[in-house]
């Protein structure tokens, strides 16, 4: 047989073991099983858990006079119940106090007597009959939350080191529940903002399975396909591209972030089988990492559906209002370039019939920029491919730019033999859009210089003006679409915004790129950058 000392130590154990068990995010219930079982096992009349409020710093010299000692629980033994006391407050006592601060066990074998726990007599010992106690020092995030006090009724009592060490044990479990709790507490205010999201938000593990997700996410997936769980619904959906075109499984974007890809903000088709439903969603995931490998992602969804038809209205009705407004032009300038060309004309009839031709060539331009923006947006532009020298390219378009601005002067140093591999009117075109643009941003007179130099890779062609600038604060958005730096002021030379931004998408879709150096009342510099082509 065990001996009664052998049977309290694995009495002690089987406590502890218990309470380290069981499910410490109720702070009250667990409190209540510690101080009833810390009662029962080392056989203590009283034993309480208090917090300490409004205070807290160790003290030194001076005291915290508005720290507070709260009983959280407070067990009786002999009425095998659980009641709540007065709060202490640290004015009254404060040695006690102080002696709690040094975050040390207090042993008081004889509470009255003891310095630290003397001053509590007349209003807590005596009237209680508390002889002994036993404060431990109950920790939480590195600071004492309170104590786990055990009063012994009766004669004094020796606190021996194994009922130290007991009460130190059950000071832990203690702890452990305070964390358990503020868990608990955290998950649930994000599961509160969790669902309150419109936005899906859902976290998944390295293979790809909900751990965690909020309505908004079943309700875009499971519910929508009419799903009982989430393992089924790679098999209900499909993903396509802007263009309609269905995106194999290995390039899903799960997987292509596993493959250490970044997704974040992409645009996706998805396509429900049950009902054929396409919607239109913006996926963000955002791996998280331990020892070097994806443990869990998270995931947000955004229903882009609207948005997507939207943005595909303007562009067909962008395209369309470019191939109707063709039409009539094309009559209107051909029935004024016969008028020109009669032989007997009113008187007049000549500066009409040119203003005709010029508005009519200008509302060609502003067509034929509208179809090639909505080509550029809706991927349709088509690049042939031609090996050229980039001075040739140049020197047209700058020979029909003199014609065109007489009262400008342009000064040109284009190095021959700087061979490119582009498509030669979409260079043109771009190059364009640049003389263009300086002629209409400078006085008549003042020079246009076109320029090439080289590197290693690249070929650079410049082109500078003598003109406004551009202010500051407008430089970021200079090739953003329909952007305009003077729109509103005595600058602005109309146009739709639309020029830089289209240059600079054929530069890029040529491996170049177009940039900007600008001062605002010295002019501007606008750079293509195009790759050299390899000797033939």
């Amino acid at each position: 047989m065990d001996s009664p000392a052998g049977a309290a130590v694995t009495l002690r154990e089987r406590v502890l073991l218990e309470l380290a068990r069981r499910d410490k995010s109720d702070i009250q219930e667990t409190f209540q099983a510690i101080t009833e079982a810390a009662a029962v096992v080392l056989d203590v009349a009283r034993v309480s858990i208090w917090a300490l409020v409004d205070g807290g710093a160790p003290l030194d010299a001076s005291i915290d006079l508005g720290t507070r000692i709260v009983c959280k629980d407070l067990y009786l033994s002999n009425e095998q119940k659980h009641v709540s006391f007065l709060p202490i407050h640290g004015h009254d006592f404060p040695a006690y106090l102080r002696a709690l601060h040094e975050r040390r066990t207090i042993t008081a074998d004889d509470a009255q007597a003891d310095p630290r726990t003397a001053e509590l007599t007349t209003f807590y010992l005596k009237p209680l009959g508390i002889s002994s106690m036993m404060d431990v020092p109950i920790w939480h995030h590195g600071q004492v939350y309170g104590v786990l006090c055990f009063e012994h009724v009766g004669p004094l009592r020796r606190w021996r080191p194994d009922e130290q060490a007991f009460a130190i044990n059950m000071t832990d479990i203690a702890s452990g529940c305070l964390e358990a709790a503020e868990h608990l507490a955290g998950r649930r205010c994000w599961e509160i903002l969790a669902e309150s999201l419109s936005e899906g938000v859902a976290v998944m593990d390295a293979r790809g399975g909900v751990v965690a997700c909020n309505r908004a996410a079943r309700r875009t997936f499971i519910e929508r396909a009419g799903l009982e769980s989430w393992a089924e619904l790679p098999g209900a959906i499909e993903l396509v591209d802007a263009a309609d075109r269905p995106i194999p499984a290995v390039d899903w974007p799960f997987q292509r972030m596993l493959r250490g890809e970044r997704v974040e903000g992409e645009i996706y088709g998805v396509v429900f089988k049950r009902t054929g439903e396409r919607r239109y969603l913006r996926l963000t995931f955002s791996p998280a990492y331990e020892a070097g490998r994806v443990e869990y992602v998270a995931v947000i969804v955004v229903d882009a559906t609207e948005e997507m038809f939207v943005e595909r209205l303007k562009r067909e009705l962008l395209a369309g209002v470019a191939h109707e407004l063709k039409t009539p032009l094309a009559i209107a300038k051909g029935y004024a370039q016969q008028l020109e060309s009669a032989k007997a004309r009113p008187n007049g009839l000549d500066g009409m019939l040119g203003a005709i031709v010029r508005a009519c060539d200008r509302m060609d331009h502003l067509s034929e920029t509208l179809l090639d923006l909505a080509s550029m947006i809706l991927g349709r532009l088509r690049l042939t491919q031609e090996r050229v020298d980039l001075a040739d390219i140049a020197r047209a378009v700058i020979a029909r730019a003199e014609r065109s601005a007489p009262s400008h002067r342009f000064h040109v140093e284009l190095k021959p033999g700087l061979y490119v591999v582009v498509d030669s009117a979409r260079i043109a075109q771009a190059l364009r859009h640049l003389i263009e643009n300086a002629v209409s941003y400078s006085a008549p007179g003042s020079a246009i210089d076109v320029l090439t130099s080289t590197d290693e890779r690249n070929v650079t062609l410049t082109v500078r003006d003598q003109g406004v600038g551009i202010p500051d604060s407008m430089k970021a958005g200079v090739f953003t679409l329909f952007f305009k730096a003077h729109a509103g002021t005595a600058r602005d030379k109309g146009g739709l915004g639309v020029g830089l931004y289209l240059a600079r998408e054929i530069l890029r879709r040529h491996g170049g790129d177009l940039t900007c150096e600008s001062e605002e009342g010295v002019g501007s510099s606008f750079h293509i950058v195009l790759p050299l082509a390899r000797s033939a």
